[in-house]
């Protein structure tokens, strides 16, 4: 038995809000860039405008990331806000030139909605980059527990490692996955409650975000047997 995640139509869904729930494409209040210590705006509408464009419609070079490959660096934090009290939260990653965010741009956020990351274009890139010349970014996370299935593994920073290996597949056994679940400090691209690893109980196969990947069968192995990934 095989199973299909419609990436593409949640995607389309999600946009669709986007588009349908707000006439302006850029939040009414800006963007506002935070690193560990002090944050920066961009306020002024004809600079967020072209800016939401890139990372929530997809222009200037910015676009979607099918079977992104993420390894945890340090980050700033992007908050934003269509309507009020709903403010929502994305990671600017500028290691990877990326941007991270979950679900609709300007709906409710919810930790179970589609993971969208964005390849930044050059507009995007040098706005985010102006914002954050002189922040201190936040660190790569650091796990202080994970556990796959709900037991503790040894080493846990070790395991994040599995958000940057695999080869996607969109053929798998029907027999189940194991959720890995990581605690950190941080609430971070890697480690937020939208974040989501799972291992096949059966397999070497890895679902990360709404993904299946295929992975080395010595590294399932090791995951399913809680040991380090080192």
């Amino acid at each position: 038995m095989t199973r299909r995640i419609p990436a593409a139509a949640l995607l389309a869904a999600s946009i669709l809000a986007v588009t349908s729930s707000a006439q302006a494409k850029a939040p009414p209040s800006g963007f506002e860039v935070c690193g560990t210590a002090a944050c920066a705006s961009i306020t002024a509408f004809a600079d967020a405008e072209p800016l939401a464009i890139s990372l929530f419609y997809g222009s200037d070079g910015s676009a979607e990331l099918w079977t992104p490959k993420v390894p945890a660096a340090s980050f700033f934090a992007v908050h934003w806000s269509f309507q009020q009290g709903e403010t929502h939260t994305g990671y600017y990653v500028p290691l990877l030139n990326a941007f991270r965010y979950v679900g609709s741009a300007s709906g409710p956020e919810s930790a179970g909605a589609l993971v969208h990351w964005i390849k930044l274009g050059e507009g995007a890139r040098t706005v985010l980059e102006r914002l954050t010349s002189t922040l201190q970014p936040f660190p790569a996370p650091v796990p202080s527990r994970v556990t796959v299935g709900g037991k503790p593994v040894q080493d846990p920073e070790s395991y994040l490692r599995l958000w940057s290996v695999g080869k996607p597949t969109y053929t798998w056994p029907a027999t189940g996955f194991m959720a890995i679940k990581a605690t950190c400090d941080l609430q971070t691209p890697w480690t937020d409650r939208a974040a989501h690893l799972s291992i096949a109980r059966r397999g070497a196969f890895l679902m990360r975000d709404s993904t299946v990947y295929r992975i080395p069968a010595k590294l399932a192995r090791l995951v399913r047997a809680r040991a380090s990934l080192r």
